[in-house]
């Protein structure tokens, strides 16, 4: 059971006065300071960087949890410092100097321990934890309540929002997962995908396979239009609802009405890539744009369908431009595929 201010006696007799301590808050805000290396290396590790795969998504989001306990005593080692400066730091949290001393309270407060494992800690002197509580004066169940309560209250860090904290959950435990079309792209192509779709504000705008919304996030951040998507996959489709997307249909091809721009990576083999642009065409206003990518092999390949996909391209390509080799290999689920990029207007 987390502990709380509920779980808290009444308060006790007035304590002494408190007086302005800026050695302390020195002292405090110096501790601070040391942890911020930690924080960065935490947050943003080396092995983020790499190719994503299961088991470094799961060491990624470790480490990061680790780094945010870390921003958590961090500020409010910053706050008692501040309350230290002014003499308004409570007396339960004046004893409390290191940065250990409020992990074990940070633990205590967010790992839900019960009332009976901390007591055992507190009545066993071999306990590393033990010592740690004694120096700080925190030799009682009351006293740690009072401590944690008094922290919380300081806290100036902001919840993590657990919509937040779901959308990571479901996005990691896609990373190494089959799913079948599903190849997200990579943040330099949507760039560039939103640059070349000349997107203005107020306009309709369409992904049609907007998978966990790569590209859709970054329409979003660039300009204000009027964005609907599509995805298939359920827990792909769950994702880009939790992220606030207005998913009109499961099916693209369930789609019948009209957009000024059309962004997507569609699936490609056995002439899929073929149905998703044309019918995306087929849903442009007049004067309107699409911007797909599409398997190097449209270029190149000789069955029927593709020669004439190629002619049906012909009068309606602004752009046709190679993406560099291995453009998906920073993708969560990396594929050596050679891609371009096809600009068409209407």
């Amino acid at each position: 059971m987390q502990l709380s201010i509920f779980d808290l006696p009444p308060d006790p007799v007035p304590t002494r006065l408190r007086y302005p301590d800026p050695r302390k808050a020195q002292k405090l805000r110096e501790l601070a300071a040391s942890l911020q290396s930690q924080i960065d290396k935490k947050m943003n590790p080396a092995i983020s960087h790499q190719r994503p795969t299961r088991r470094r998504a799961g060491i990624v989001a470790s480490m990061r949890e680790d780094g945010k306990q870390l921003q958590r005593i961090q500020s409010w080692l910053r706050v008692m410092a501040d309350e230290a400066e002014t003499g308004t730091l409570p007396d339960i949290l004046q004893r409390i100097t290191t940065k250990t001393q409020l992990e074990v309270l940070y633990s205590f407060c967010y790992h839900r321990w019960r009332d009976e494992d901390i007591h055992r800690i507190l009545t066993d002197r071999n306990c590393h934890w033990y010592s740690k509580l004694e120096r700080a004066h925190l030799n009682s169940l009351d006293r740690i309540k009072r401590a944690i309560t008094a922290l919380q209250s300081l806290d100036n860090l902001a919840l993590e929002d657990p919509t937040l904290i779901q959308i990571q959950e479901l996005e990691r435990a896609l990373i190494g997962r089959n799913i079948r079309g599903y190849f997200p792209t990579p943040r330099p192509i949507c760039e560039r995908m939103v640059k070349l779709a000349m997107l203005r504000n107020g306009m309709r705008v369409w992904e049609p396979s907007a998978g966990k919304g790569s590209i859709a996030e970054t329409i979003r951040e660039s300009v204000r239009v009027n964005l609907d998507v599509c995805e298939l996959q359920a827990e792909l489709r769950q994702i880009l609802q939790l992220k606030g997307f207005n998913v009109i249909a499961f099916n693209c091809f369930d789609v019948t009405g009209k957009y000024d721009r059309i962004l997507m990576n569609p699936p490609f083999g056995k002439g899929l890539e073929i149905s998703h642009i044309t019918h995306a065409y087929n849903r442009l206003t007049k004067g309107g744009r699409l911007v797909t990518i599409a398997p190097e092999s449209v270029s190149f390949r000789k069955d029927r369908n593709y020669q004439q996909f190629r002619n049906w391209l012909a009068d309606k390509t602004v752009l046709d431009e190679a993406l560099p080799d291995n453009a998906f290999l920073e993708s969560d689920r990396p594929t050596g595929v050679r891609t371009r990029l096809l600009v068409l207007e209407k």
